[in-house]
């Protein structure tokens, strides 16, 4: 049985990683801890099917020790505290957090407006997107794993078969997320009845998912950029990404036919036959990305291809892909407690 810790459990990432792994036959939990709710009852603050007994815990490396993997669902800037004290014990860390997402230090402080506490660390880290090809067998050996965001996921997902190939352009992500992925935080306009029927962008400046997702795909292709443009709806769970890129092709079928062969392999990651268009309730509650590809007729500047990637942002944008990445980690069945 492997042994978990989640720190950060009270959140609304936590209590999902508890209702994915509570049904996981590999999987014992072992202690949850939570700052805000240290001592209390977790059948007090969770509503699961099956109650889980004991009280939440301070977040301590004393609380933590005997575990074989630790998840962080916390904010940003706490992984990277605790980071060297878990690995010095033998723990792996898979990090929710966005701590070791970005390998420039200089980049990550630069978009979180602090300096890293474990720079060192950094070029250790993977980054958690196991259909990257050939991520899986880094994920597999990994002591610190970065899991994405919830936007960069499902734009990513949307990108991996095509962008190796694109000319120089400005790639346009267009993304909205469910009002759950503010998290539970005192932010009044980002939480019920506040929240309630409205859609609105948000951080058009600078959203922190924009240096990581191009990262990612300037590694391959430094002839790229992103202009990223987030919103925040009142559906309560999801991330629906529209994006927008200028690329030749002879027709879509043989586009959805690449993407098609690209994700044989990837249990988790769908993509439309016939152009349909996904919906945000066909993957809510479940680990899949559906995607779908779209050709606009020639305009002035040539053809279009728009992509819609669609994610449930608590599982394959959060705790979903994390308890995947765990799978990896320690040779177990991918799909094992995810379908």
């Amino acid at each position: 049985m492997i042994s978990v810790g989640i720190i950060g459990a009270s959140g609304y990432t936590g209590e999902e990683l508890v209702r994915i792994l509570q049904n996981h036959p590999e999987v014992e939990i072992k202690s949850l801890t939570s700052r805000s709710y240290a001592g209390k009852k977790i059948s007090d603050i969770f509503d699961l099917v099956k109650p889980l007994k004991g009280t939440f815990k301070s977040p301590t490396i004393d609380n933590l020790i005997g575990c074989d993997v630790v998840f962080f669902a916390t904010p940003n800037g706490v992984a990277m505290d605790m980071a060297e004290s878990l690995l010095e014990k033998g723990i792996r860390i898979i990090d929710i957090s966005a701590d070791f997402r970005i390998k420039n230090v200089e980049v990550w402080e630069k978009w979180y407006g602090k300096k890293h506490a474990s720079p060192s660390l950094l070029k250790n880290s993977v980054y958690g997107l196991p259909e990257i090809p050939g991520q899986k067998n880094k994920i597999k050996d990994a002591l610190i794993v970065a899991n994405p965001g919830c936007y960069p996921t499902a734009s990513l997902l949307g990108l991996l078969p095509i962008y190796k190939l694109l000319s120089q352009q400005k790639i346009i992500v267009n993304a909205i997320s469910g009002i759950s992925g503010a998290g539970r935080n005192l932010d009044s306009t980002k939480l019920f009845p506040e929240g309630k029927d409205n859609f609105q962008a948000y951080a058009v400046e600078n959203h922190r998912h924009y240096p990581e997702m191009l990262e990612v795909l300037n590694h391959d292709n430094s002839d790229l950029d992103i202009l990223f443009v987030p919103h925040l709806s009142s559906m309560i769970r999801g991330i629906y990404s529209t994006i927008y890129i200028r690329h030749s092709y002879k027709a879509i079928k043989e586009v959805i036919s690449e993407y098609q062969e690209f994700y044989g392999n990837s249990p988790f990651v769908e993509i439309s036959q016939n152009s349909t268009f996904p919906k945000v309730s066909e993957v809510a509650q479940t680990n899949t990305c559906k995607i779908s590809l779209h050709a606009t007729q020639d305009t002035v500047s040539g053809p279009n291809l728009i992509i819609l990637s669609t994610i449930d942002n608590l599982v394959k944008g959060a705790s979903g892909q994390a308890v995947q990445n765990m799978n990896i980690m320690f040779n177990l069945d991918e799909k094992s407690s995810l379908i």
